[in-house]
């Protein structure tokens, strides 16, 4: 973070206090994942995630012969293996197919989902109990999930049935999951949303606010990887504002424990120093409601453009940081 416009104060606010790198998404991007990434990664982290290192992909078979059931009680998802026959690989049954973009490999992924050994009536996992849905990237999740969930879409429910070797067998089993290093385990996975790296807002979002109106200058299209510059004539925020540029129609980002994702440009006040969150690793996240300048994000529709002005100090310029809304992971429903 030294490298970054973060280090200084009144950027510190908003990108170091409020997001996190995507080098500590494991912990911070859901509300309620100690337990949900643990059980996805484990020791799996162990693995390499370089794409130039990384395991080669495994096709799935896409079938649903031998698969289990899927049951639900009281809102309560999990897999019946009544007549199943366990594989032999990585097998990936639709049950639902959604309309919604194709998922990648190198996404972040918003899901429910529950996990269960081959053959048992117990979830060792699930999303459903816990009341929230998880957020996590493909690319820190044991390989069966990586490769089972890549290629299918949004608004998709599939089962995931994934062999010891590409889940927890090259680690010796998951023992504090009851995860034997033999063991199949199996997943039913409902995909909310995917957010890739490099996402970028809605290009037929509606401007609300022109471009003449605004204290900076914008390069880059809606839809696009944009950067940003202050005006010279702009006079310096005397408080933390927000200013919406364009509005899409997709769903509002909650209030207080939602995870909302976005990139960014920022410039500090005098332009001394810029940054875009694509340098480093692109989509980033922050929390509603830990008191950063993020928490104006409320209430603004996915797929937005937003421009935060923050004010500065005696001896800290202010800051521009145009945003554009990608992804959100809603609040338990404890918190709400």
């Amino acid at each position: 973070m030294s490298r970054r416009i973060a280090a200084l104060t009144a950027v510190s606010a908003l990108v170091l206090a409020g997001c996190s790198s995507n080098d500590e998404d494991t912990e911070t991007q859901t509300t309620d994942t100690e337990t949900t990434t643990s059980e996805l990664t484990g020791d799996a982290t162990d693995e390499p995630t370089d794409a130039e290192t990384a395991p080669e992909a495994v096709e799935p078979v896409i079938s649903d012969e031998g698969m289990p059931s899927v049951v639900e009680e009281d809102g309560i998802v999990s897999l019946d293996f009544e007549g199943a026959t366990e594989p032999e690989q990585l097998q990936v049954s639709v049950v639902e197919e959604g309309d919604g973009d194709v998922v990648s490999p190198e996404d972040l992924v918003v899901v429910n989902y529950a996990g269960q050994v081959w053959g048992s009536d117990e979830t060792f996992d699930s999303s459903w109990a816990r009341g929230s849905m998880t957020a996590f990237g493909l690319d820190m999740v044991v390989q069966g999930w990586r490769d089972g969930l890549a290629g299918q879409t949004e608004g998709s429910r599939v089962i995931v049935s994934v062999p010891a070797e590409l889940g927890y067998g090259p680690n010796g089993g998951k023992e504090s999951a009851g995860i034997g290093p033999e063991d199949t385990i199996v997943f039913v996975v409902d995909i909310d949303q995917k957010v890739s790296p490099d996402e970028v807002g809605d290009p037929d979002a509606t401007v609300v606010t022109e471009a003449d109106e605004l204290p900076v200058n914008i390069e880059g299209d809606l839809g696009e990887l944009a950067s940003v510059t202050v005006k010279e004539d702009a006079e310096e925020p005397e408080e933390t504002t927000s200013i919406v540029i364009a509005e899409s129609d997709g769903p509002v980002v909650g209030g207080e424990g939602t995870t909302v994702y976005f990139q960014y440009s920022a410039a500090t006040w005098d332009n001394s120093q810029t940054e875009q969150s694509i340098d480093f690793g692109g989509v980033q996240n922050a929390t509603i409601g830990q008191g950063s300048p993020f928490d104006l994000l409320e209430g603004v529709p996915v797929d937005s453009r937003v421009l935060l002005l923050v004010p500065g100090d005696e001896s800290t310029p202010g800051l521009a940081a145009l945003v554009d809304v990608v992804g959100h992971l809603p609040a338990p429903a404890a918190t709400e």
